[in-house]
Formats: C-alpha cells, sequence, structure tokens
C-alpha cells in the first residue's frame, strides 16, 4: 500500500516538472535570425520599390558632388531644355523624352551625365529662380506637373530604351539618324513638322566670316572665286549632304562643326561690298529626334504627348519603368498608342 502511495506522488511530481523541462529545453533551441540587412541607396541602385510601383533612381551630374532623384532632375531638364510658356503637352513630351535620355546615357544611373548640350541642359532651383523671376512660382508648377504627370514614363524599342535625341527647330524636316551619323535608326527617321515651327526665333540665323576666318575653320587657303564657285548638294531632309570646292569636300555637318552653325542646312554667298562671306541658316540643332518648337506647333494643334513622340520617334513604345530585381528594367505599356 506503501509503494502504490509513492508512486503516486512520483507521477504528480512529475507532472508539474514536466512543463518545466520542455520550456528550456525550447529555450535551449537554436532560434533563427534574420539574415536581410537593409543597404544604404546608392546612385543606380533601387533598393526599395516605391507605392507606385515606380523605381527610385538616383542621377548624379558631373561637376556636382549632389545626387538628385531620377524624377526631380528631369525638372531641372524641362525648365532647362523647353520654354516654360510652351503647352503642357508639349513639356510633358519633353520629360518623357528627357528621362529616357537620361536613363540610357547614364545606364539607369551608374555613370554621370553632362549639365551641357552635349547631352541635356539641366536648371538647379536657384537657377530658376533666377531666370524666372516673378514668374518663379507659376512656371514651377507648371513644370512639376508635367513632370508628375508622366512619371517613370520612358520610350522604348524592341523593350530597349531607345536614344531619344532632340533638339530646338527644325527646317520644316527633321533629319533621319542614317543621314546624320550614316547609321540606320528604324525610331529616328525624317518627318515633316507643322509650318508653325517658323514662329521660333531661331529659325533664321545669319552669319558672316571674313575670308582669313574661313580659311582658318577650313585650314585651306580659298579665294574669293572658289567661294562664288562651290557647290552644295542637298539631302531628301533639305540640309547641306555636302559642299564641293575643287577636288575637296566636306558634308554638312562637318561644316557646321567648323564654323560653329546653328544647322547644317545652310547657304554660302560671298558679299561684294564687305567682302566677307556669308552663310544663313534654317533651324537650330542637329535635326534629329524631336524638335522642340515642333512639339509646341502640334501641341497648339490639340495633339497629346503621346501623339507628339509618336510623331518623332517612330514604331516606340510609351512604358511606365517597373522593380525587377536589382534593376529597373521591366517596363509595362501604358498608351494605347504604343506600336
Amino acid at each position: 500500500m506503501k509503494k502504490i502511495h509513492l508512486y503516486i506522488l512520483i507521477s504528480i511530481v512529475a507532472l508539474f516538472l514536466l512543463p518545466t523541462i520542455v520550456i528550456k529545453q525550447k529555450a535551449k533551441e537554436k532560434v533563427p535570425v534574420q539574415t536581410h540587412v537593409a543597404r544604404p541607396l546608392k546612385s543606380g541602385q533601387d533598393t526599395v520599390k516605391e507605392k507606385d510601383g515606380s523605381c527610385p533612381i538616383t542621377i548624379q551630374i558631373v561637376g556636382q558632388k549632389e545626387t538628385y532623384p531620377l524624377e526631380e532632375y528631369i525638372v531641372g531638364v524641362v525648365a532647362a531644355e523647353m520654354p516654360a510658356s510652351f503647352d503642357l503637352e508639349a513639356l510633358k513630351a519633353q520629360a518623357i523624352a528627357s528621362r529616357t535620355f537620361a536613363l540610357k546615357r547614364t545606364s539607369f544611373g551608374k555613370s554621370k551625365i553632362e549639365p551641357t548640350v552635349s547631352a541635356q541642359a539641366y536648371a538647379s532651383p536657384a537657377q530658376r529662380k533666377k531666370d524666372w523671376g516673378a514668374n518663379y512660382q507659376k512656371n514651377e508648377k507648371k513644370i512639376r506637373k508635367a513632370v508628375q504627370a508622366t512619371k517613370g514614363q520612358v520610350l522604348t524599342y524592341k523593350k530597349d530604351l531607345i536614344t531619344a535625341m532632340f533638339f530646338s527647330t527644325s527646317n520644316g524636316q527633321t533629319e533621319s539618324a542614317k543621314s546624320y551619323s550614316g547609321q540606320v535608326v528604324p525610331y529616328l527617321q525624317s518627318v515633316t513638322v507643322p509650318t508653325s515651327e517658323k514662329e521660333s526665333p531661331r529659325f533664321h540665323t545669319n552669319y558672316t566670316f571674313t575670308l582669313m576666318q574661313w580659311n582658318n575653320a577650313f585650314n585651306q587657303q580659298w579665294t574669293k572665286s572658289q567661294i562664288y564657285n562651290i557647290k552644295i548638294a542637298r539631302n531628301s531632309s533639305g540640309r547641306v549632304k555636302y559642299i564641293a570646292s575643287g577636288t575637296k569636300k566636306w558634308t554638312g555637318r562637318e561644316v557646321r562643326e567648323k564654323l560653329q552653325l546653328a544647322s547644317s542646312d545652310f547657304t554660302v554667298a560671298w558679299d561684294t561690298d564687305t567682302k566677307k562671306v556669308k552663310v544663313q541658316t534654317t533651324g537650330y540643332g542637329h535635326g534629329v529626334g524631336m524638335s522642340q518648337y515642333g512639339a509646341k506647333a502640334l501641341a497648339e494643334k490639340g495633339a497629346s504627348s503621346s501623339e507628339i513622340l509618336h510623331h518623332f520617334y517612330q514604331h516606340v513604345k510609351i512604358e511606365k519603368l517597373k522593380k525587377s530585381s536589382s534593376l529597373c528594367l521591366n517596363s509595362q505599356a501604358i498608351d494605347k498608342n504604343s506600336k
């Protein structure tokens, strides 16, 4: 009987001790730790997806220590590249083209971009305040509206970002990439531009050169007789294909660069009164891609930013960047007019 009582007592004690033993055993088990550690955002990286699914990319400008969020950078570019007085749809088209150009040029923020016409201009907030003066608030609001309305939107061709070239003013026709560089680019073809583009203050530019200045530019001795007899051949866009004097020949692009002309659509004449070479250009810029004053003219006719972009860039899509692993490479078509 005593043995039975002893067994009962031992069982009761064991029941009370068992939870304690189990708890201690669990305490000895290895607890898994979180291995993901947040990393600081570097230029060109997107470690966090924004609420709207867009890609946080930063842009570095040559000569500046500060980096800029992509959309803030685009505000400064549009402000520098296109007058704020332009129609909102033209400004939106510029924002999309400039965003595409910047991402292509910098490989999604990995390299720096020049704030000059060799890439695309940029105006800081301080510069915008200085340039716009009393109109700063109104212009800033309008530019930001254009950028915000197109946030993350880019131009693609066969799933790749295009080289979204643009310029100020055409001669009534844009230049094809083939005529400009010799390389065929399917989306950079020659297209017509509304005649109202002639309203551009840069539609015509006049130059005069002394014979010495002309000779220094070409590094050869021209005579006034050779200027008289200069031969000029033009391409289908009306720009100079080449000029020839005797056995010498230069492309229109070479002449533009040598003389620092506004356009490669030019005429050359000898002024017998001043004994100088007179040159007149039509248009302003290289002529390839989107004409900014052409975009203005189209917008004033009621064209949307999408229609403007599809006019100047053939067979492209307007897409919005989406996050894909560590790079913003995926995109989604957002424009029914995309081809």
